[in-house]
């Protein structure tokens, strides 16, 4: 069972996306997933509705952090043993091992960045029997990522620990939700919940009631532009 995500957010220009993704999934994927530790990896595309729930937050008084920026057109996820799986080598140790054709291939990413995540806790969804054995993420996720001032973090975990994830674990179409950490990179914290489809999240948990505690958390936390990402899977293809 992993305990490590280490997650890649990048963009892609029109021109390159066919011959990028050809490359990343028939011959960067399976060739990463070789690794010592590496036990699974997920690709997906943002949604068009990952926009409008932005805007939905943003009415609410969420703040964002521009120095946060990163590219969210595309997210890559990979689960590891434990977060020393993506330390031995590290991503910078990897990178001086290219080839020409991986340079060039990775060359056409727009504002990557990465991060490497411990999971701190999980909570099963209605839907948690449709997670395949393997650990892959379901075919849809909404991933945020944020910070909150010090004298918050209490707070915010038990607001998570008692309201948001107990509610996520009752939402129709929920698969699972987990609490992040970040081991590398910031924001600090980070959230995945997995659904068995779009419409699945579009339906049910969009609604969510908005709360008071709720309230006060989206006051102070603060995301980076694109966050939350929500996305479909397109690598390995939903059966």
């Amino acid at each position: 069972m992993n305990s490590a995500i280490l997650a890649i957010y990048y963009d892609l220009e029109g021109k390159s996306l066919d011959r990028y993704l050809g490359w990343f999934h028939e011959t960067f994927l399976p060739r990463w997933l070789t690794r010592p530790g590496y036990l699974w990896a997920a690709h997906y595309e943002a949604a068009p509705s990952g926009k409008r729930f932005q805007k939905v937050l943003d009415a609410l008084g969420r703040t964002v952090d521009p120095g946060q920026s990163s590219g969210t057109g595309y997210v890559a996820l990979f689960g590891g043993e434990s977060t020393r799986t993506f330390f031995d080598p590290s991503l910078r140790q990897l990178k001086e091992d290219e080839n020409s054709e991986m340079r060039e291939m990775i060359g056409l990413r727009v504002r990557p960045r990465a991060w490497i995540y411990t999971i701190e806790w999980s909570i099963d969804g209605p839907e948690s029997r449709t997670r395949d054995p393997r650990g892959i993420p379901a075919p849809a996720v909404q991933m945020g990522r944020f910070n909150a001032p010090r004298e918050e973090e209490e707070d915010l975990g038990a607001w998570y620990a008692q309201e948001r994830m107990p509610m996520v674990s009752r939402t129709p179409g929920c698969v699972r939700g987990q609490k992040l950490l970040a081991a590398s990179g910031d924001p600090k914290h980070a959230v995945l919940y997995e659904f068995v489809s779009l419409e699945a999240r579009e339906t049910h948990f969009v609604p969510l009631e908005e709360t008071a505690w709720s309230g006060r958390i989206h006051h102070y936390v603060v995301h980076p532009p694109g966050s939350p990402f929500v996305g479909r899977r397109i690598w390995p293809p939903v059966s």
